[in-house]
């Protein structure tokens, strides 16, 4: 047992720095000593459950979203690990199956499983079962009840739950890895049902069938599994459909050279070519022009376009674009968080976030925003604008606020 805590520990401090990529607020500094701690399996219990609320953009609606610490997720992904440390999914199961696992490796994965499928003559339908609001709907005596709960962990759980009315926090690793291991039942009835036709990511099933009446069987089964979780199938999201069109819609595969999906996701309304090629297109003067313009048309896209814009600040249409930004960020905190971790990188930014935009942050009930916040105020010279900055803050004070010190991380999946 102590060898596996051991390999548990060194991966830690790795699968909780995966697990910043799908934060909604970037982190400005609070995650370096968690990280650390992480490290060697001694992640201190957070003193308080500082839990605040966002109201976070999607692809099709706005959600709010509950945001806490570093400290206080990585606890919780502490607790997570050592409770499913001998846990394996079935490898029907391709998200979040361990502490080592890679996102886009195990996306990979799951798009060759499906083409392999779909090649298949005798199985020309696909069923795709997806849970309705499945983060803000399972219940929580589901957890509890597992039988590899563990008492610390369903204390920390109970008390999440108390204070933000959800045992799954969207956006958290840990979350995802507790959802996909509520979800072993559901699996054992397919893998019964049609054993090696079915695969699963997150919530979100594939089977294939022979024909619209094992279709509807299937559903039947899994719809009897999912109420005795609490739980019931999204009647939008959940289809019987030709496997011809199986990579027409959201399961499809964005490749290519990224200034071409740049313009094939402009000229097709497609925000999933768009977030890929943002994230990996050089400066470019058209793409930086039309990107404020792009944020605003789907707000989903600004953690991808703040990524972007961190590499192509230095040229003037990436400098102009950002500053439009900056103009943008006063309405709402999630645009302030991702314009802040942007300017906190950058002195030339930075010196032109406005005062009421730091008001703004800081005023706000997210301590990481807050921070942020702090800190460009302190790069430019604002120290009467913090208040009450937190103890890592106060090192990088000490250490004399360096701006290229400690930047904020931009890098995202979302």
């Amino acid at each position: 047992m102590r060898d596996d805590v051991t390999v548990l520990n060194s991966a830690l401090s790795t699968s909780f720095g995966h697990d910043l990529l799908t934060e909604w607020i970037p982190d400005a500094l609070g995650a370096t000593d968690v990280i650390r701690d992480l490290a060697g399996g001694t992640v201190a219990v957070p003193e308080r459950l500082d839990a605040g609320w966002l109201q976070v953009p999607l692809t099709r609606r706005t959600e709010r979203v509950p945001v806490v610490p570093p400290a206080v997720r990585a606890h919780a992904h502490l607790l997570v690990e050592r409770s499913l440390l001998r846990q394996e999914p079935r490898p029907e199961v391709f998200s979040y199956r361990s502490p080592v696992w890679d996102y886009r490796s195990a996306y990979r994965a799951r798009q060759t499983r499906m083409r392999e499928m779909a090649r298949r003559g005798d199985l020309p339908l696909v069923l795709r079962l997806d849970i309705h609001r499945f983060g803000q709907s399972l219940p929580l005596h589901v957890l509890l009840d597992a039988p590899w709960m563990t008492g610390e962990l369903a204390g920390y759980l109970t008390e999440l739950h108390r204070a933000t009315g959800r045992c799954l926090l969207p956006g958290h690793r840990w979350a995802n890895r507790l959802g996909t291991a509520a979800l072993a039942p559901i699996d054992a009835l397919l893998a019964v049902t049609t054993p090696g036709r079915w695969l699963r990511w997150g919530d979100d099933w594939h089977v294939f069938v022979r024909d619209s009446a094992e279709a509807e069987q299937v559903r039947g089964v899994v719809e009897g599994g999912l109420e005795a979780l609490g739980l019931r199938l999204s009647e939008d999201k959940s289809t019987t459909e030709p496997v011809n069109d199986l990579f027409a819609g959201p399961a499809h595969d964005v490749a290519g050279h990224p200034p071409e999906v740049w313009r094939r996701g402009i000229q097709d309304a497609d925000v999933r070519a768009l977030r890929y090629a943002l994230a990996r297109i050089e400066p470019d003067a058209h793409v930086s022009r039309a990107l404020v313009g792009t944020v605003r048309t789907w707000p989903v896209l600004l953690p991808r376009a703040v990524q972007y814009l961190d590499r192509a600040v230095s040229t003037p249409a990436g400098q102009e674009a950002a500053r439009e930004l900056l103009e943008d960020a006063h309405a709402d905190l999630f645009g302030a968080a991702r314009i802040l971790a942007l300017a906190g990188r950058h002195q030339a930014l930075a010196s032109g976030v406005s005062d009421r935009l730091l008001d703004v942050a800081a005023g706000c009930g997210i301590s990481g925003l807050r921070t942020l916040s702090a800190r460009v105020a302190l790069c430019t010279g604002r120290r009467r604008m913090v208040h009450r900055p937190p103890a890592h803050l106060l090192r990088w004070i000490a250490q004399g606020a360096d701006i290229r010190r400690n930047p904020p991380s931009v890098a995202t999946l979302l």
